[in-house]
């Protein structure tokens, strides 16, 4: 009975989280598109009890996120700071994790240089590219895989080869997905 009961747990566990990270991804979407809601998600954020990495990555973001909105230049450095250490300890904790990575990637390409905060740019796309251009393999919602390569196309930061790559493993996978 014990072990039926942990058992349900988990699944329980593994069910709610993917609906929340569904969620969470729209709330981040969201929130990109009007800054405005960053103290809204962080607040969403904070109120989740046991985080998976990939969330704790989403906590993170938020605390860049809450920069964008505040006044005062210390306490803009001081979110980015928050950010910087809570994310170094979701990429440690998953590093093979392409999600964070990209999340990682696109606050960095969007800090300011001056803060030299971004010194993991290209070991990010080196692993995101390698990761996407197999994506039948990686755990990685196709949605947000797509989202991922919009980015990375329009941010100029893959060569075109790598974005050829990349888009040729997308539609591969995606007839691949239509057959079975």
């Amino acid at each position: 009975m014990k072990a039926l009961i942990t058992f349900l747990l988990v699944i329980l566990t593994f069910s709610s989280s993917a609906q929340d990270l569904s969620e969470i991804r729209a709330e981040f979407h969201a929130v990109v598109l009007n800054p405005e809601e960053s103290e809204s998600f962080y607040d969403y954020l904070k109120e989740i009890e046991t985080p998976t990495s990939t969330v704790k990555a989403y906590q993170a973001v938020s605390e860049a996120l809450l920069a964008q909105v505040v006044w005062n230049p210390f306490n803009k450095l001081k979110q980015v700071i928050k950010y910087d250490k809570q994310m170094a300890a979701a990429v440690e904790e998953d590093p093979q994790n392409v999600e964070i990575r990209f999340l990682r990637l696109a606050i960095e390409y969007n800090l300011p240089s001056f803060l030299g905060m971004s010194d993991h740019l290209q070991e990010d796309v080196d692993k995101i590219v390698s990761d996407l251009s197999r994506v039948s393999q990686v755990q990685v919602n196709p949605m947000f895989g797509k989202y991922i390569f919009h980015f990375l196309k329009e941010t100029n930061l893959c060569s075109t080869e790598q974005l050829a790559l990349m888009k040729q493993s997308f539609e591969s996978s995606a007839s691949m997905a239509g057959a079975e």
